[in-house]
């Protein structure tokens, strides 16, 4: 019932843009050709600008809460963190827009993440009226200016879009992300205890020495929420670094059977760190067979690559080359950003079981 109102209030909005701008566009044609132009030039503007205005404001208000902003995509504008270095590329202007953070500092992480969400709306309520007034001003004292008045009906969509506290298919609005914050709810439970530990990851703790509250304290997710395959990969790590194998290849193991509802490239690093486990336990016929979905993830160069591959090459007797690959995993290390996770990537290789 829930997704039919969103779908419905969606459609409501869809109308509500259409019907603007083909009001926008009517007075622009009587006025002029050119001032019709400008009305179409307004409404690119607005599939351009109102995006980024929305994602600026998450950027902003993550950085006023000591978050650290590692991938943001907005219109055809992607900033990514790889290697430690945060890199410019294009993207598809089809895809989801999204900011993803992590905080730098654990602490009060329930009223940042509150902060963190609200950005986006913020940004995209100023933006809208600043446009709104500037058209307004225009139309009254002087001539209406188009390119305005046609970069307001995507503006105004995209702020009522997320305005509303419901799911679509792509996901939650801001609202309703927000609204779970403030109420507790379960999903945003699990959101607030994940930040927290990534927090006291970048802090300098490593997986292990995080109290174990927060790892184990949350309601339990159904398979299907995004956040239950996060909590389980961090219980996997504290358990790993912990040295209870069992445990953590338990984790592995649910994280594997929920596939279905992971993206590709997670299903790859679920597939690298089983590689590791049955690597761990000698089972080298199982380890190659799960190497077989993680090829172009084993071949990447990163830490946990090179772990993995490490482990595998001292399970098949070849002690030199691992020691290599640990050698190498040891010199990208200093390209985390997070010192709790380099932390326990160093406790891992000091095991010599990596």
């Amino acid at each position: 019932m829930k997704r039919k109102l969103a779908t419905i209030y969606a459609v409501f909005c869809t109308v509500l843009l259409v019907a603007d701008f083909l009001l926008v566009f009517y007075f622009s044609w009587i006025a002029s050709m050119r001032d019709c132009l400008f009305a179409v030039c307004g409404l690119a503007l607005g599939f351009m600008f109102a995006p980024i205005v929305h994602e600026m404001g998450h950027v902003t208000f993550a950085t006023a809460a000591n978050m650290d902003v590692v991938y943001v995509k907005c219109f055809c504008l992607k900033i990514s963190l790889k290697n430690g270095k945060k890199r410019f590329t294009l993207a598809s202007p089809f895809a989801a827009d999204q900011t993803q953070v992590i905080p730098k500092t654990g602490g009060d992480m329930q009223r940042r993440a509150q902060k963190y969400t609200v950005g986006g709306l913020v940004f995209s309520a100023i933006f809208l009226l600043l446009l709104f007034a500037a058209s307004l001003v225009s139309a009254l004292l002087y001539a209406p200016v188009y390119l305005l008045w046609g970069t307001l009906p995507y503006s105004a969509y995209l702020l009522l879009l997320n305005l509303a506290p419901v799911e679509y298919g792509a996901g939650k609005t801001d609202a309703l992300v927000y609204q779970g914050l403030k109420k507790g709810a379960d999903v945003e439970k699990n959101l607030v205890s994940a930040m927290e530990i990534h927090g006291q990851l970048y802090e300098g703790k490593s997986f292990a020495q995080i109290d174990a509250h927060w790892y184990f304290s949350q309601p339990q997710l159904c398979e299907e929420e995004p956040l239950f395959a996060v909590t389980l990969d961090l219980r996997y790590r504290y358990y790993l670094e912990k040295g209870d194998f069992e445990k953590a290849a338990d984790c592995l193991n649910r994280l594997a059977q929920a596939q279905a509802y992971l993206p590709t490239e997670e299903i790859e690093k679920i597939a690298a760190e089983l590689v590791y486990m049955h690597s761990l336990n000698g089972d080298l016929a199982l380890a190659n067979a799960s190497s077989k979905l993680c090829e172009e993830y084993l071949k990447s160069d990163c830490v946990t690559a090179k772990r993995i591959l490490s482990a595998f090459l001292l399970a098949s007797g070849d002690a030199e080359k691992a020691k290599l690959l640990q050698e190498q995993a040891t010199r990208l290390l200093t390209t985390e950003r997070m010192l709790g996770v380099r932390k326990s990537e160093e406790i891992l290789l000091a095991r010599g079981i990596a």
